[in-house]
């Protein structure tokens, strides 16, 4: 990861990467919809560039990433953090709308999607190890009643990472799942009181990773060197252990090592 492409870098874990690889000398691309918070970040660290990019709008990725590759042509990694998270409740049609959700589907599975479509033969034409970073989370494997619109799209999310990572096995390009678990974020804070009540009140509800803890666990297991697939911690490791002892070997014996 030399050339890392942040999409999502405005707050939470995608401005925590960029703080992070920035760190490590990397040349980090923070890309996001808020372009004064990317900015605010860009003042904290001096030669990070930033760039107005937002992903919900599907029908703009590709010429944005045209953008890009003249800009950047070593670009070797992307990481795709923007996310939504909304509370729904199918009993009540008043708590969503047809536009709210589909919102959420599309920031959530279908822009990454149609993004490794346009970037993974990016990477591959450069013929040198690579990376694509997709960001799922616990719910795509111990889903949550609030969020059903939200563990849908990421467990779709998940499934689509596994497949592309059979797809392009043996190939430059290394397809990481970064799966948090709760984690004190911007994410959910619109609706954190909700989810509170929701859940049985204060003393009952779940509490979310501080994430400077959570970064310095996703760290430790980027700088282990083992060949990894999941980044997961705490809540979501233990989705992701059920889901690798259960369906590896289904897909070991497929043929598969996704």
């Amino acid at each position: 990861m030399d050339t890392v492409l942040i999409l999502g870098a405005t707050s939470g874990i995608g401005g925590a990467f960029a703080r992070y690889l920035h760190a490590k000398g990397k040349k980090v691309i923070a890309a996001g919809r808020r372009v004064d918070r990317l900015q605010t970040l860009a003042t904290e660290l001096p030669g990070l560039d930033i760039l107005e990019f937002d992903v919900a709008n599907v029908e703009g990725i590709e010429s944005k990433f045209t953008e890009l590759f003249k800009l950047y042509p070593t670009l070797d990694s992307v990481v795709v953090m923007a996310g939504k998270m909304e509370t729904v409740n199918f009993a009540k049609p008043s708590s969503s709308t047809a536009t709210s959700i589909a919102s959420e589907v599309t920031t959530n599975l279908i822009a990454p999607m149609v993004i490794a479509r346009i970037v993974v033969p990016h990477l591959l034409s450069l013929k040198r190890p690579t990376t694509f970073m997709l960001v799922s989370s616990a719910l795509a494997f111990i889903p949550l009643k609030e969020y059903p619109v939200y563990n849908g799209t990421k467990s779709g999310l998940h499934q689509f990472t596994v497949t592309l990572r059979v797809q392009l096995a043996g190939t430059n390009v290394k397809v990481l799942e970064l799966v948090p678990p709760y984690v004190d974020t911007e994410l959910d804070l619109k609706i954190r009181e909700e989810t509170i009540i929701s859940q049985g009140g204060r003393t009952a509800a779940n509490t979310p990773m501080p994430i400077d803890d959570y970064m310095a666990s996703v760290i430790e297991s980027l700088e282990s060197g083992e060949d990894l697939k999941e980044i997961s911690t705490g809540f979501s490791a233990m989705g992701v252990q059920a889901w690798r002892s259960s369906f590896q070997p289904i897909l070991t014996q497929f043929g598969m090592q996704g």
